[in-house]
């Protein structure tokens, strides 16, 4: 039985990982891409608006899924859990991911050589050969965001190898560190191909946290850290507005060390209000809003830009609309598919065998 500690972290985990979710959508929405940025002083307001919804609100978002992905992974675990962990993840990461990408290919494709070409007239047109079918199902070439996913499951396939790394903290730490350093000057560029040096700092952070210190990430924060922490955010996306621009290599660490403190602080704060936030069916749908939202964003950006003025005016209620209806539009699939295909919805979100066990004896 989980201790209330333990019910409170995957508690926050969920809200955040919806919130997070969010985030990630306003990295990819293309409101502002729609309209012209040679129109004066409004064109500087969406520029500034952009920036913060886009960048300085967001970029955090997916390094807190990979320390959240670490310490989930990590948490309790020994190499004699290996097989089971891999198997879980055959239905969380690996059927999910080959069907989105194989959903959104057929998307591509079907948009590159009918009617509904003209009117994503930004999108590279899809050059039909089986090298580029592949790629797209297996290495994400036409579901960008994935390139998360197949990062997770290379790290889960890895496993063994980040507990040699992460058992001692002592030695988890300084290659953290190690990394950061490294990255910082450039060094490894090309030695990591699959995925970026980033990505591995950020999730070995959490497999870090998940070895050696869950209980304390699973503890309440005092309301002195819960305000220091508003403090330090509120600083943060400040100073990242007024300073747009940085070096490459202060780039780096900025990712590397910021954002780690970012996480942290976001985490504590969701002390200050997680207690009033009833459970509701929509914060588990963070897996759909990232698994969906370019794709129907862009759809719907689209729609508004062709009935709106086409002014620079209406970048702004461009994106507050298509952030409005995109959600709604993923909210509506999940609760049909829910109710009418539950078992499609369970393996399309990535619910887990035991839940898919469930929905099928539920819908039998």
């Amino acid at each position: 039985m989980a201790s209330p500690n333990e019910t409170l972290f995957w508690k926050k985990k969920e809200l955040l990982s919806f919130i997070l979710s969010i985030l990630v959508f306003f990295i990819h929405i293309s409101s502002f891409a729609q309209y012209s940025s040679n129109e004066g002083v409004i064109s500087i307001v969406n520029e500034r608006t952009a920036f913060f919804f886009k960048v300085a609100l967001s970029f955090f978002s997916v390094p807190m899924f990979f320390i959240f992905s670490g310490i989930s992974f990590f948490k309790n675990y020994d190499n004699s859990q290996y097989l089971k962990k891999i198997k879980s993840r055959v239905f969380t990461l690996i059927i999910p991911y080959l069907l989105w990408n194989t959903i959104w290919t057929v998307f591509d494709i079907v948009c590159s050589y009918t009617f509904l070409s003209q009117y994503f007239m930004g999108r590279p047109k899809f050059v039909l050969t089986l090298a580029n079918v592949l790629r797209g199902i297996f290495l994400y070439g036409c579901n960008g965001p994935f390139w998360f996913i197949f990062n997770l499951i290379l790290f889960s396939l890895a496993a063994p190898l980040v507990h040699l790394v992460v058992r001692n903290k002592y030695v988890g730490i300084a290659s953290v560190c190690l990394l950061i350093a490294l990255n910082s000057r450039g060094m490894l560029s090309y030695a990591f191909t699959l995925f970026s040096p980033t990505s591995i700092t950020f999730y070995l952070i959490g497999a870090i946290i998940g070895e050696h210190y869950f209980d304390f990430a699973a503890r309440k924060s005092s309301k002195t850290m819960q305000w220091s922490s508003m403090i330090f955010l509120l600083t943060y996306i400040i100073l990242r507005n007024l300073f747009p621009t940085h070096p490459h290599s202060y780039k780096i660490l900025l990712q590397a060390i910021v954002f780690p403190l970012v996480a942290f602080s976001l985490w504590n704060i969701t002390d200050m209000f997680i207690h009033k936030i009833k459970p509701k069916k929509i914060y588990s749908r963070s897996f759909a809003v990232y698994a969906m939202h370019v794709n129907f964003s862009a759809i719907i950006t689209k729609l508004v830009f062709l009935c709106l003025p086409k002014s620079a005016w209406m970048a702004i209620p461009n994106f507050i609309i298509t952030v409005i209806l995109t959600l709604s539009a993923i909210n509506f699939v999940c609760i049909f598919l829910e109710k009418f295909l539950p078992k499609v919805y369970s393996i399309l979100m990535g619910k887990g065998l035991k839940y898919i066990k469930k929905t099928s004896k539920t819908a039998e």
